[in-house]
């Protein structure tokens, strides 16, 4: 909490001097977006996210499957922003947007298998991270209006927060052959350990188109895609793909 604290008075001040600095940069329209990221963590694999759990007592040399059976991996996160966008009423078409950025509910999980489901000798395992993200997001973004109540915009953008509340879960079945004078056991296992907290930061491009209504009202779909990392404290880096961030957005233009 304390580092998420400071990560927003930082960038509190770095706005507001930045605001203070800019000659008639003003709020140009406020509102909020929801959607939906796949951030995925490069290469993702069991071997990475048991190494952002803390005190991890479990690692994958202690079952059967190494990283080629990996048969299935899954990354999820709903997103959740308040935007505010300054601009000069001179060139209304050029804007800073400024975001604070809630991700809840990030799913990064990857699932092993080994044989035939419902044979005697099926192995399976799963490891998923789950976590919550809180992000100061800038972007600097065009708009392009048309004739009609119709207007498109893109821009380039970068986001940094830090990931909290997290827990890795780790679950699955195994058989014990190593007793040869009888017919292989069954081994189930589970464990649950807290997530170390990480750095989190995205570059993106971003695009979008939106449709004005009663005057002031602008109904938009927003599509980001880039690259970032997460930097585990007290354990790993790992880059990061930003294969789609799909949101919806409801805002207020003032001019």
């Amino acid at each position: 909490m304390k580092r998420i604290l400071t990560l927003l008075l930082l960038a509190s001040m770095i706005a507001n001097h930045a605001i203070a600095q800019s000659n008639g940069l003003g709020l140009s329209r406020f509102g909020f977006a929801l959607g939906g990221d796949i951030d995925m963590p490069i290469g993702l694999d069991g071997d990475y996210l048991l190494a952002t759990a803390e005190r991890a007592t479990f690692s994958m040399t202690d079952a059967p499957f190494e990283s080629g059976e990996l048969t299935m991996m899954e990354c999820d996160n709903g997103t959740a922003r308040l935007n505010f966008a300054f601009a000069s009423p001179a060139a209304p078409h050029l804007e800073w947007q400024v975001s604070l950025l809630g991700i809840s509910g990030r799913i990064d999980m990857v699932r092993y298998e080994n044989g035939e489901e419902g044979s005697p000798d099926f192995q399976w395992m799963e490891v998923n991270a789950t976590n919550k993200e809180t992000t100061v997001e800038i972007v600097h973004i065009r708009h392009k209006r048309t004739e009609k109540p119709i207007g498109f915009h893109w821009g380039v953008g970068t986001n940094l927060g830090v990931s909290h509340s997290g827990k890795v879960h780790v679950k699955g079945e195994y058989t014990d052959g190593t007793a040869t004078d009888s017919p292989a056991s069954v081994q189930a296992f589970e464990h649950n350990y807290k997530q170390r907290e990480s750095l989190n930061q995205r570059l993106f491009l971003q695009g979008g188109v939106s449709v004005r209504f009663l005057k002031k009202m602008e109904f938009g779909i927003e599509l980001r895609k880039g690259l970032g990392y997460r930097a585990s404290f007290g354990g790993p880096f790992h880059a990061t793909f930003l294969k789609r961030s799909l949101g919806l957005s409801l805002r207020c233009k003032l001019f």
